[in-house]
């Protein structure tokens, strides 16, 4: 079968504004939201004479496609297809595909699910504060309790240290606080469960003395998150996805939000040349089958947070199509989605910094850019703040 990804569904217009500028019935927004923003869907490997079928079915419905140029000569057996038009149009294109061969029925309602409006939960409870999806993400921030992670390894390994510094990004903006005694750089070994939770541990009594903020625990063991979550931690950061045995009973005995990561490989080796066909689809169906897995085993689908791995066995190219498929993401897996790309070496890669602490301006250009992001796990939270602020405006601008 082939795969369907949304590769872009617009920023749109600011029509709430618009609405109360000229005094119109405020019902009309979904009607106009329909019309003015462009959808661009692609379909992969499609049999040549599908592929001229969907491109005249999408005309018919006010839409179009870009198929091979070799597509009506037949000289290619298959093609992809760049569907492209308003949700209105496309929604039309759709029922041209309807009893047509090639499975183009089934192609035709797939295309119509990268459209669908939001179900997705509306908000989230950790440690008892329910925090809302609204249009500016929840931001994360980041502490490592770790003497070698990446760019702020040893800074916060006493518990007074790591306690302050929590205080500090809940000051500049933090919903939640990210806590990991083990660090996943590329090339890091594993830490044991015993030092994991000589680290983590005190630090989260440390922080409960001071403040109620959120906490979630950054852990791929179930001893470590259990205890964790005893000491006051209210969520599970799980890199692997909860593929070590025992974690999936766990996760459902709590009954606390959960993130589910994709990781390539384990830290130590997911660098060593990683390769995708398309990175976003092969991801996102991974983690598909994650959140199914874990929904079957009696979790609540709307308290799991899907999160792609930015920079966990990538390559630039995937890490960018993974950030640019990021509401898609949401949509497939019906879960908000998690971007953790905070000071990542892709970052580096593009503007030639080379030391991850001074990459927190790029970072915030991401952040700015990103659609579809639900939470933003990131170490500088003051400037993804005043990143997020920025875009909100702009967005609204008439």
């Amino acid at each position: 079968m082939s795969s369907i990804r949304l590769l872009s569904s617009g920023q749109g217009l600011p029509w709430e504004n618009l609405i109360a500028l000229v005094g119109a019935d405020s019902g009309c927004q979904p009607r106009v939201t329909l019309r003015d923003r462009i959808s661009v869907i692609l379909i992969d490997d499609l049999p040549s004479p599908a592929a001229s079928i969907l491109k005249q079915c999408m005309l018919a419905g006010g839409a179009d496609a870009l198929v091979h140029r070799e597509v009506l000569t037949c000289r290619t057996e298959r093609s992809r297809a760049v569907v492209y038009g308003t949700p209105a149009t496309l929604s039309r294109g759709c029922d041209s595909l309807r009893n047509q061969p090639f499975d183009l029925n089934s192609t035709g309602d797939r295309i119509r699910k990268c459209l669908q409006s939001e179900t997705r939960p509306k908000s989230v409870f950790i440690n008892k504060t329910e925090l809302n999806y609204s249009s500016n993400p929840l931001i994360m921030g980041i502490l490592n309790i770790t003497p070698d992670s990446f760019s702020d390894g040893g800074k916060y390994f006493s518990p007074a240290a790591a306690a302050e510094r929590a205080v500090a990004l809940e000051k500049s903006g933090a919903h939640i606080i990210d806590i990991g005694g083990e660090s996943t750089r590329p090339g890091s070994k594993a830490v044991s469960s015993k030092e994991q939770l000589e680290r983590v541990i005190p630090v989260i009594e440390a922080i409960r003395q001071c403040s109620p903020i959120p906490i979630s625990i950054d852990s791929s063991s179930p001893e470590v998150a259990e205890a964790a979550v005893k000491a006051g931690a209210g969520m599970i950061n799980s890199i692997n996805s909860m593929e070590t045995p025992g974690m999936i009973e766990l996760a459902v005995s709590l009954n606390l939000p959960v993130v589910l990561m994709h990781m390539k490989g384990t830290p130590e080796t997911m660098q060593t040349k990683p390769q995708y066909g398309d990175a976003p689809v092969e991801i996102a169906h991974y983690l598909l089958g994650r959140v199914e897995l874990l929904v079957k085993a009696g979790f609540p689908r709307e308290m799991i947070i899907v999160d792609p791995g930015i920079g966990f066995g990538k390559r630039l190219d995937d890490n960018l199509a993974l950030i640019k498929s990021l509401d898609w993401l949401g949509s497939l897996t019906g879960c908000r989605v998690l971007l953790g790309h905070s000071r990542k070496s892709f970052l580096g890669d593009i503007t030639g910094i080379q030391k991850a602490e001074h990459r927190d301006s790029a970072t915030h250009i991401v952040t700015a850019m990103s659609n579809g992001a639900d939470i933003i796990r990131v170490h500088d939270v003051e400037g993804a703040v005043a990143a997020l602020k920025i875009t909100r405006a702009l967005r609204g601008a008439l």
